[in-house]
């Protein structure tokens, strides 16, 4: 990250504040629906969509990529998938990655 602001704004993505949650809570409420024996792979793909999504939303306004309501979005979609087991959850999760990288090149 290029400026203390930007990691100030990480911190908050994956910490949370007062109000919202952060993505480091939403692994934790995410993983506790995946069995043990997924949960390494999963953890995986959602830590590493994290430091992707987190990093360009912490950017400033003007050039960041990717914004709140996405993230609101994407949220969503991964609760909605977990409902529907492990196997929909991952296949989720690969696709919102392959859209995060899209985005982002």
């Amino acid at each position: 990250m290029r400026t203390k602001e930007e990691q100030q704004w990480f911190r908050k993505f994956y910490e949370g504040t007062f109000l919202v949650k952060g993505w480091k809570s939403r692994m934790e409420e995410i993983l506790q629906a995946v069995p043990d024996s997924a949960k390494d792979s999963v953890g995986e793909l959602l830590s590493d969509l994290g430091e992707k999504i987190g990093r360009e939303w912490s950017r400033d306004n003007r050039v960041r990529r990717i914004d709140t309501a996405m993230i609101q979005k994407w949220g969503e979609e991964m609760r909605r998938s977990k409902k529907k087991g492990t196997d929909v959850l991952t296949e989720e999760l690969r696709r919102l990655d392959a859209e995060v990288d899209k985005i982002l090149s």
